[in-house]
């Protein structure tokens, strides 16, 4: 049957059999063969994830859910993400902030961004190396220290290679095609974060291709990548939790669907992840608007360390 997962404040809704998602009286509906049909309220979905060849959704659906500013990921043969479908009405300031990125992409502030951005991933590593108890975090604090702006060193590649070979042993990391239940979980993780970076992005008015770090033509969506680069420490200590050797399935990934729930700390404040995601996105808009300004970033852990319940 199709499968959900409630989250503290939004839904990942994980549909895995034939089944067909429409609209009634302003309430998702999910139908199945032999189940009594369940129904959803649109503000209350983050995510729809597509996981069978047999899933039809209705055009009603898909307005309702870009409405909602919900993110709609469709899967391909291996059932892993391959599309996404975002919300295009974003706001009225979108060609205003497109002139604005466009003026801030080779400037002087645009690699002081992504310094920003590559020191908070750095510190978010050493935390999950910490926070595990695992040797390595003081040496990618020293890494994080070496950043300049726009990290022509390529300081975090190095920093890259001894976080992997201190979380995961004998691990290599595969983007693509990857069979092996580790990898498997961190790009389906993965692909579930750059979906909620990208819609928070869209729904602010900003335009993903043009990244402050990541600078591939090819790429429709650079900005997200950026960004979700400080909380891909949340998906790889989440999946650390995750048995490797169990088969990458329906139940292990609604499981996975947990790092969702995660406390992230920002500003000396807690949030759960999207919240977290939204912080980030308007410190962003905050320097677009003024020209100066730091990143509102991850800072790793809360004081109680990681609780993935």
């Amino acid at each position: 049957m199709g499968s959900y997962r409630p989250m503290s404040e939004e839904h990942v809704l994980v549909i895995e059999n034939p089944a067909h998602l429409s609209v009634d009286l302003g309430r998702l509906r999910l139908r199945r063969d032999d189940f009594e049909d369940v129904f959803f309220l649109p503000a209350d979905i983050a995510c729809v994830v597509l996981h069978h060849d047999s899933i039809t959704v209705s055009h009603h659906a898909l307005r309702v859910l870009a409405e909602a500013r919900a993110v709609l990921l469709s899967t391909d043969k291996h059932h892993m993400p391959s599309g996404i479908f975002l919300s295009a009405d974003a706001n009225r300031l979108s060609p205003t902030r497109l002139w604005s990125q466009i003026e801030l992409h080779d400037s002087p502030i645009a690699a002081e961004l992504w310094k920003q951005i590559v020191v908070s991933r750095l510190m978010t590593e050493a935390a999950n190396l910490r926070d595990l108890e695992m040797n390595g975090a003081l040496k990618i604090e020293r890494f994080a220290a070496r950043v300049a702006p726009g990290d022509a060193s390529n300081v975090e590649g190095q920093a890259a290679r001894h976080y992997w070979s201190m979380l995961f042993k004998d691990f290599k990391r595969e983007k693509r095609g990857a069979s092996d239940g580790l990898n498997a979980r961190l790009n389906y993780g993965y692909a579930i974060l750059r979906s909620l970076v990208a819609r928070e992005l869209v729904s602010r008015g900003l335009t993903t291709e043009l990244g402050l770090g990541h600078r591939n033509h090819a790429n429709p969506f650079n900005l997200a990548d950026d960004f979700m680069e400080p909380y891909r420490y949340v998906v790889e200590r989440f999946v650390y939790t995750q048995d490797p050797e169990l088969e990458f399935v329906g139940p292990e990934k609604i499981a996975l669907l947990g790092l969702l729930k995660c406390v992230v700390p920002i500003n000396g404040r807690d949030f759960r992840l999207t919240n977290a995601l939204a912080e980030t996105v308007m410190s962003f808009l905050r320097v677009l608007e003024t020209g100066e300004g730091q990143l509102i970033l991850p800072q790793g852990w809360p004081d109680g360390g990681f609780d993935g319940s």
